[in-house]
């Protein structure tokens, strides 16, 4: 949850500072920089998802890096919420992708007119 909000303070600001500095089509490249910190989501999550799996590396279930920690949080952890959240993570990384040309597409259509 902390990343989650970590991340769209951070997106925000980007668009602002985009949107100041009267950079070009500053909607897409934000939505950009979102598609990087998805998939970083993405990463770490199935890292901390495959690790779960593995029952000789870990006493019991635990977390396996900070990222995945900033995420998940403090909840009881089982590998169902851990393949949950890392299936949430993907389909709003594919969202993200797919919502990418759309919004370039209209930003360069908006500039021509």
């Amino acid at each position: 949850m902390l990343f989650l909000l970590i991340c769209l303070l951070l997106l925000f600001a980007v668009w602002f500072v985009f949107k100041k500095a009267g950079i070009l089509q500053p909607y897409s490249k934000t939505i950009s920089i979102a598609i990087a910190l998805a998939v970083l989501s993405v990463l770490s999550l199935s890292q901390n998802y495959t690790q779960s799996l593995i029952p000789e590396a870990n006493d019991g279930i635990g977390i396996s890096n900070i990222l995945a920690y900033w995420i998940i949080g403090e909840t009881q952890w089982t590998q169902e919420m851990f393949k949950s959240f890392y299936d949430q993570s993907t389909y709003l990384a594919l969202l993200l992708i797919l919502l990418y040309p759309v919004v370039l597409l209209a930003e360069t259509k908006l500039k021509r007119r």
